[in-house]
Order: structure tokens, then sequence, then C-alpha cells
């Protein structure tokens, strides 16, 4: 672990409750920066992340988990940003393409073992970036989804190794309305399958569109009675290696 101070964190907790999304990117920059970055898989509130931090915290450098198996709008997205905002996102891949985890577990396994396919496609380059950081910021939103309805605004999570880093939620607050009165206002590009009943895009094998009044994250593994990949949990699987059926939170 850094030299990050969970005790002087838990004390400003509460007040960063209240803050706004500039004060909290400009506050975890200041006590947690250099090792601070930001994720994004380029939904509404990672747009608006982006673009918020991109004013105020020019420098925090921002990733993405590139599972291979993104929609093709969604990588033509990371380019339009990138050209946006003059910057790389870093593209985090999985130690197997698709098609050596196709010869290792057979093809889809997604299909068939969903909880195994995200681990090693997204839970595991994930921690591996960790590795490096003492904190990161995310764009989960109270509302998204049942699951995300209690996060805070500034956390600790475990990772490997049992260390601890500082997970920030800056939009913790905002509502789906919030995100896209600044999505429009600002003339942000966005995701164009999020104008054919795609609020939330993972993965195209596991990702459908939803109806009107369904939950935003209701598309994400339709009847697998799952909602999250398992980045946002804390680390409780078998590694991937064991070939065994794992468990994503």
């Amino acid at each position: 672990m850094g030299q990050v101070d969970f005790s002087r964190i838990d004390r400003e907790a509460d007040r960063l409750e209240t803050a706004t999304v500039e004060e909290i990117l400009e506050w975890a920059w200041s006590e947690v920066g250099p090792r601070l970055a930001i994720s994004t898989a380029f939904g509404a509130s990672g747009l608006v992340m982006i673009d918020i931090a991109s004013r105020v915290v020019p420098e925090l450098p921002v990733f993405t988990i590139d599972t291979g198996y993104l929609f093709k709008e969604t990588l033509e997205l990371k380019v339009r940003l990138e050209d946006r905002y003059g910057t790389e996102i870093e593209p985090v891949t999985p130690d197997l393409s698709v098609e050596e985890q196709d010869r290792k577990h057979g093809v889809e396994l997604f299909s068939r073992d969903h909880d195994h396919c995200c681990y090693m496609r997204k839970v595991e380059p994930l921690h591996r970036k960790l590795a490096e950081l003492d904190g990161w910021v995310a764009s989960l939103r109270r509302d998204q989804s049942e699951s995300r309805r209690n996060i805070c605004v500034v956390e600790p999570f475990p990772t490997r190794g049992d260390r601890l880093i500082v997970k920030v939620n800056p939009m913790a607050r905002w509502t789906r309305k919030d995100v896209w009165d600044y999505i429009i206002a600002n003339d942000l590009p966005y995701n164009p399958l999020m104008d054919q009943g795609y609020p939330s895009i993972g993965c195209w094998p596991c990702t459908k569109a939803v109806t009107d009044g369904e939950d935003e994250r209701s598309g994400r593994w339709a009847g697998k009675g799952k909602t999250e990949c398992g980045i946002h949990l804390p680390l409780s699987v078998e590694p991937a290696e064991s070939g065994a059926s794992v468990a994503a939170g």
C-alpha cells in the first residue's frame, strides 16, 4: 500500500457526501494523486466524469477494461473521446485473447459460465491495474440499481493481498436525468446504442436493450440473476487458472 492515510480520509468522507463532482475530484487528486485513475466503460455517467475531470484535473489518467467483446460502437466512441480530449484512454486487457480463451475453456464461455468469463475478462484485469494505484475513481450512481443503492462517495476498496485502496464515487448522488441534462447541455459524444434502448452497455454477448420503466442495468446478463460483473465487488473469486466455476462477488 502507498502512503494513503485512511484515518484522514474517513474523517473527510461525511463532508464529501455533499460536495460537487469537481470538489471531490480535486480532493481525490490532492490526497491520492498521482497514483489515482478513472475507470470507464463509456456509459453515460462515465462520459460526464471524463468531461468534468478534463476541466478540473486534466492530468488524471483514464483507463478502460477492453474485454475483447466490446461493441464496435463502444470502441468507436473511445476514439472520439481521445480525439476530443487529446489524451489516450489506456486499454487494460485480459491475459487471454478471446481466441485463446475459446481454445482453453471452450467457445462461448459467457453462455455456460458467465461468472468465470467475467472474472477472466474483467475482474482479473482490473485488479492487475489496481496493483499500480492507491485510488480508483468510478462513475457509479445510487439510482442505477438496487446493488448500488448504498455506495459511498469515498470508501475503502479491497484488492489483492488484502490491500486497501481508496475508491471514489463522485457521481453517487446524481440521477439519470442529471447525467443526460449534462450530456445534452455540453454536447458530449455518446454511444449511439443508447438511443436504441441500451442504457447500460457492456459486452455484446451479455447486453440487450431494455423497455421503458425497467431498471437501468436490467439489460445486463438478462435472465441470469446477475447485475454486476464483479469489478465493483470485493475480490472473492477463485483464480481463473483453476478452471473452476467462480462467483464474481
